[in-house]
């Protein structure tokens, strides 16, 4: 980026967390209209470095410049103030609130006597979502509204003040459909021709080589370099991230296919599932397949406990069951690892062990109490077969996106659970964490267990799953063998064109 001047200088940061160390030494240069792509696997701190940019985490030493002057960044408020906004990968939402009220909360205009100018309100959030191109309704609930959209409203709230002059973005793709991410990119072009430096975290290599300039990879806390994209090739990437060759992405091993597990017979949800019939066999992972509300997460939500079934039956080992609630569920095996892991698979503010603990009390606990020691013993072992960057007493809300997923993972090694339901489990991976994931479940099968896989990646589909379930509009569009299925079938048959 010869001829622009630094917009961000941060040199020497390093941040140490009890046992691990996040930070060493690291230093990132970020240039006026830039689209920098800031790589690494989960837990090479990426997230961390950007957390001390954005105040929400101190760093233990090293300078900050912006601009090209020293830059005190104690606060949130103290980067708001120098222009910089972050998009966290994990949403920072208010449910309760509307479109327009999170967009402008803190900000919204007032009247005499502060009350709420709601016309201007809602005036002020229609312009600038038809200045990024999103059609959506300002005076609607953000708990009414999917994943996707979601997303959207982050981005317009990050966006929503002319002052930005450095744009953060933690995968922001992992939740939107391919019409969506033409709209995020054309969008971050227009800000990059403003002038706006974007810093883009992403595990998606072809994201990397469509929309970056330049790329600057850590490892293990570490810078490891910086270079423009025209001097990298996908495999150089791939070892520069993880200092081995991944040659092989999907090591599928087959396992012997078991008893069935699970039956779904002509099951039902009113607005969500129409007549979903199928069954799942220890040793076997079955896919399933299928575009933004095509029913895939109310499917696993039905089957997990969490939503009720209005027709139809689950049997378990061949005996119908009827949950009223997720404790049923995982009483007889079953357990979830959702979609949004923040909202419905952790609790925040817990240590990593009490979280892996949590849905085993009742068989860990003694009169009622589960000892702090016991968690611990439950949760060290996983944590060490899981390869979680953490101790088990260290909370759950600062480790990174990948190693939250692993904790989520670990819930469900700690009981006695042999039908696992994975909703995009390697959604805001990095490649390396995706293989280690992919051998879990080899594990897992080899021991009888049976996955049921909802993932939007159809090459991970195609190359872990023994047979395919596609979704469309609530229902089982078709069911194809792993071994036969394309990539352009599946789609084919997730839009409706094929049965």
């Amino acid at each position: 980026m010869s001829g622009r001047a630094p917009v961000l200088e941060m040199r020497g940061i390093s941040k140490t967390f009890p046992g691990v160390v996040a930070l060493d030494g690291v230093d990132f240069t970020l240039h006026a209209g830039d689209v920098h792509m800031l790589l690494g696997e989960n837990g090479a701190g990426k997230s961390t470095l950007m957390k001390i940019l954005s105040g929400a985490c101190g760093k233990d030493a090293g300078e900050i410049r912006v601009n090209g002057r020293p830059a005190a960044i104690d606060s949130p408020g103290d980067a708001l103030a120098l222009g910089i906004r972050v998009i966290y990968q994990e949403l920072n939402l208010v449910p309760q609130l509307s479109v327009a009220e999170n967009i402008f909360l803190g900000a919204a205009p007032t009247r005499w006597g502060g009350v709420v100018d709601w016309r201007t309100l809602y005036g002020n959030t229609s312009r600038l979502l038809g200045d990024l191109g999103m059609t959506l309704d300002p005076g609607a609930s953000v708990s009414r509204l999917g994943l996707a959209q979601r997303q959207m409203v982050e981005i317009a709230k990050a966006l929503n003040n002319s002052d930005a002059s450095i744009l953060v973005m933690d995968e922001p793709t992992s939740s939107l459909t391919s019409r969506e991410v033409a709209q995020l990119f054309s969008l971050i072009e227009r800000l990059s021709s403003r002038g706006v430096a974007i810093v883009y975290i992403t595990h998606r290599l072809d994201e990397v080589f469509r929309i970056g300039r330049r790329i600057t990879v850590m490892r293990d806390g570490r810078h490891i370099t910086t270079r423009p994209i025209a001097d990298v090739t996908v495999s150089e990437l791939v070892r520069l991230m993880a200092n081995r060759d991944l040659t092989e992405h999907f090591p599928k091993v087959r396992a012997e296919r078991g008893p069935e597990l699970l039956r779904v017979e002509r099951v039902s949800r009113r607005g969500a599932l129409t007549d979903i019939t199928f069954s799942l066999h220890a040793g076997e992972v079955l896919g399933i397949a299928g575009l933004l509300g095509a029913g895939r997460t109310e499917l696993a939500r039905v089957i997990a406990g969490a939503d009720r079934l209005h027709e139809g039956r689950l049997l378990v080992d061949g005996r119908e069951v009827r949950f009223r609630g997720p404790a049923d569920a995982i009483a007889r095996g079953i357990g979830l690892l959702p979609e949004d892991r923040k909202a419905q698979g952790l609790v925040a503010g817990l240590t990593v062990a009490r979280n892996i603990a949590l849905p085993h009390g009742r068989r860990l606990s003694r009169l009622g109490v589960l000892p702090r020691h016991c968690e611990v013993r439950v949760a060290k072992p996983i944590g060490e077969e899981l390869r979680v960057k953490a101790t088990p007493t260290q909370a759950v809300r600062l480790l990174s996106g990948g190693n939250q997923q692993k904790v989520v993972l670990g819930k469900w090694l700690a009981g006695d659970v042999r039908i696992f339901i994975f909703d995009e489990p390697t959604r805001g991976i990095d490649v390396g964490a995706k293989v280690e994931i992919y051998h879990l479940i080899n594990r897992l099968t080899a021991r009888g267990a049976g996955i049921i896989m909802i993932s939007s990646e159809l090459p991970e589909l195609l190359g872990m799953s023994d047979r395919i379930l596609v979704m469309h509009r609530g229902r089982i569009q078709t069911e194809i063998e792993a071994a036969d299925a394309t990539e352009e079938g599946v789609l084919a048959a997730a839009l409706g064109l094929a049965s």
